[in-house]
Parts: structure tokens; C-alpha cells; sequence
């Protein structure tokens, strides 16, 4: 739990340095498409770039030392059942665990954690760069799927050995949190929450957009 504590924290500080680099581009294109900034934008610009941040150094980011670990280990290693965890609670349960002992386990808490930790992702991809439910679905798979692959395989050969445990059950809750996300974005629309809310474009006093302009506005659905 202190290891992934740490990671977090490392996250959010690599989100708040990315908010740094893209405060000025935000800010302008605000001013460009609205003609006004508006710090509650800027603050979802914040939200956004601290969770792309954390979600990197959660699942990527070795979370023990690297040398004890690989020494421990060759290669990657790969959990192939998508259902070990339904069979270590229920193991605890003929075992006389309780209710709160089996709700507050090592494997449910790490089915749920890895739900939370993609639901953000289908909000975004859905309220914020206006896909639809099913792309957005379909992308945060293949997103999981990598962050897997780039588990097993050490960052690629960046570290001697695979430091995480890919686990095909994570690819199934990261997905089903995304989807959870997609089919909520809606209500972050309709409830106006910066970033999601969509706003019609001003253009300045006087001017009028051309036609490439309009079919522009049309087609860009994220600002």
C-alpha cells in the first residue's frame, strides 16, 4: 500500500508538471474558440492531466525494487485466469471468513480499485473527446491491453525482468470500469461540468465564420 502510495504521488506531481507545459496552448485555445478563458476549464485541463499521470505511474512504474524483484523472477509473468480472484474469496469464504473480512479482502479490493481506476478514462473519452460508448469501450481495451503487455514485457526491455504481474482479470475490470465511465459521461453533460458541457463557439463581434470554419466547428467536438 506505501508503494502504490508513493506512485500515486509520483503521478500526481507528473500531472501537475504536463499541466504546466499545456497551461499557455489551453489557455489559447480557449481564448480562440470562446474568446474568454475560464479557470474552471483550466481546472478540468488539471483533472485530466493529473489522472493520465497517475493512471501511467500505477500501472507502469515498477511498484517494488526492481533488483530484489527480478531476482526473484525471469521474464514476464502472465495470470491467465480471469477468474482467480472469485476463487481465492470463495476459498476465504469455506475457510469462515465474514462478510466485511471477504468485502475488505486483497482480491476484491484490487478488482475494484482496478474498476475506479479506468471509470475516469470512459468519462473522458466520452464526455471530453465526444466518442461513442462503443470507441470508447473498444480504446480503453486496447489502452489496458498495452499497459499488460508493456507489464509483462518490462517496460520492453527497460528493466531486466517483467516487475508487474500482467493479469488478463485486470484487463477485465479496467474495461468494465471504462464502460461504466462511457455510459455515465452523459450526465456529466447534462449536469454542465467543465470539459464535458458543450458550448457553442463565439465568434468575434463583426465576423462571421466561413464555411471550412463551420464544418470545423462541427466536426471538433472537444474544447
Amino acid at each position: 500500500m506505501d508503494e502504490l502510495l508513493r506512485l500515486a504521488l509520483v503521478g500526481i506531481a507528473g500531472g501537475l508538471g504536463l499541466f504546466v507545459v499545456l497551461l499557455l496552448p489551453a489557455m489559447w485555445l480557449q481564448r480562440r474558440r470562446f474568446g474568454r478563458v475560464r479557470p474552471s476549464r483550466l481546472a478540468g485541463v488539471l483533472v485530466i492531466c493529473v489522472y493520465t499521470m497517475s493512471l501511467a505511474g500505477l500501472t507502469i512504474a515498477p511498484a517494488y525494487d526492481v533488483a530484489l524483484t527480478c531476482r526473484s523472477r525471469a521474464g514476464g509473468v502472465a495470470r491467465l485466469d480471469p477468474f482467480h480472484s472469485v476463487a481465492e474469496v470463495l476459498g476465504m469464504q469455506r475457510g469462515g471468513a465474514g462478510l466485511l473480512e471477504l468485502a475488505t479482502s486483497f482480491p476484491v479490493l484490487q478488482i475494484l480499485m482496478n474498476l475506479a481506476l479506468f471509470l475516469p478514462l470512459g468519462l473522458i473519452l466520452r464526455g471530453v473527446f465526444r466518442q461513442d460508448a462503443t470507441t470508447s469501450l473498444a480504446l480503453s481495451v486496447l489502452l489496458s491491453a498495452l499497459i499488460e503487455v508493456t507489464q509483462y514485457t518490462g517496460a520492453f526491455g527497460l528493466y531486466p525482468c517483467g516487475v508487474r504481474i500482467a493479469d488478463i482479470e485486470d484487463l477485465l475490470a479496467n474495461s468494465c470500469g471504462a464502460w461504466a465511465g462511457a455510459l455515465l459521461a452523459p450526465l456529466l453533460t447534462r449536469w454542465r461540468v467543465p470539459l464535458f458541457a458543450r458550448e457553442e463557439r463565439r465568434w468575434e463581434a463583426g465576423s462571421r465564420p466561413t464555411g471550412t470554419e463551420e464544418v470545423e466547428h462541427l466536426l471538433r467536438r472537444w474544447f
